[in-house]
């Protein structure tokens, strides 16, 4: 038999693994496959030459005035109407988080703690840029409400039905047929479950899942939906409703740094990981306005103020998606 040896391609070699898990993270979380996040490369250049957010400036619609009838009287001038703009603002977000191992615990264990916590760097990012986004959604909303009469938002105050979905999409009038996805909480799915409102549609891939869609709006369960006071907010969204762009971790630690501090635990020694992120959401029709925030970037709980959001859209028809509040037993 020949010799075998574990070999560089075989083990889990830091720097390596931060940029697969940072390429992959985004892209395996079921939102993004679902469509509800796009990238937009433009304002990743934009802010690789520095900066805390991005404008995003763009011309709002003609109006609605009606067409006029001409004549042959030169001195009859038609009235001139102009065009607007509109001033969208995407902000930037650098997070970290760290993790320290005592070379004592992995001694004891018998395992190494270290090459998990590398190993789940994917499935961290994803929870943490999930809470991100809720959050993100809550202080539109929150926004809404407080400022724009919440035409956002179908409260029923009581459990979903089959006729909510119809009712939320018309908040938009004629642009209620664009809906292509349904996040909702677990408590909401069994109560559509229960009324037998769920078809099941085969993925694309061979011998893949089976994918639940609701009256046509491929459905996404997840207990991270915000709970209020026995209140469920589903969110419905627009195909590639919110930008979601990931920035490379250009600084000197890069996207996973590690550090040796061999004096720690009385000489036993510890390691230090500190993993980052870099990241540009942003809601089309919104704007960052950064008003409450106590830091150099916004944490998840700054990001659900209605203070630090403001709507740019005109119209409710023009935004890329909607909130169904409902209760569930």
């Amino acid at each position: 038999m020949a010799d075998a040896y574990t070999r560089i391609a075989d083990s889990i070699v830091p720097s390596v693994y931060a940029q697969y898990s940072f390429e992959e993270h985004v892209q395996s979380l079921e939102i993004f496959q679902a469509g509800i996040l796009y990238t937009d490369p433009a304002i990743s250049a934009k802010l690789s030459m520095g900066g805390r957010s991005v404008d995003m400036p763009g011309w709002k619609d003609l109006g609605n005035d009606p067409s006029e009838p001409v004549n042959d009287d030169p001195s009859d001038s038609i009235e001139m109407k102009k065009i607007g703009s509109r001033r969208e603002v995407a902000a930037r977000n650098i997070r970290a988080q760290a993790w320290g191992i005592p070379d004592l615990t992995s001694i004891l264990a018998g395992d190494d703690p270290q090459k998990i916590i590398v190993q789940r760097q994917t499935e961290y990012w994803q929870r943490a840029n999930k809470l991100a986004l809720i959050a993100i959604l809550k202080g539109v909303i929150a926004d809404n409400i407080l400022n724009d009469g919440g035409d956002l938002v179908r409260d029923t105050n009581a459990s979903i039905t089959d006729v909510d979905i119809i009712e939320a999409a018309y908040l938009m009038g004629d642009r209620a047929d664009k809906f292509k996805t349904v996040w909702m909480h677990s408590k909401q799915m069994k109560a559509l479950k229960l009324a037998d409102l769920i078809d099941y549609v085969p993925s694309s891939q061979q011998g893949g899942p089976l994918i639940p869609y609701y009256m046509g709006l491929r459905a996404v369960v997840d207990d991270d939906i915000p709970v209020a006071t026995g209140e469920y907010t589903a969110f419905m969204f627009k195909d590639k409703a919110i930008m979601w762009n990931e920035l490379p971790v250009n600084t000197e630690g890069g996207p996973l740094e590690f550090d040796r501090k061999p004096r720690q635990a009385h000489g036993g020694g510890v390691t230090e990981m500190v993993g980052r992120r870099h990241f540009v959401p942003h809601v089309p029709g919104t704007r960052f306005l950064d008003a409450s925030t106590a830091g150099e970037f916004a944490t998840d709980a700054e990001l659900a103020l209605a203070a630090n959001w403001d709507r740019t859209a005109s119209s409710v028809k023009n935004m890329t998606f909607i909130a169904l509040k409902t209760t569930e037993a």
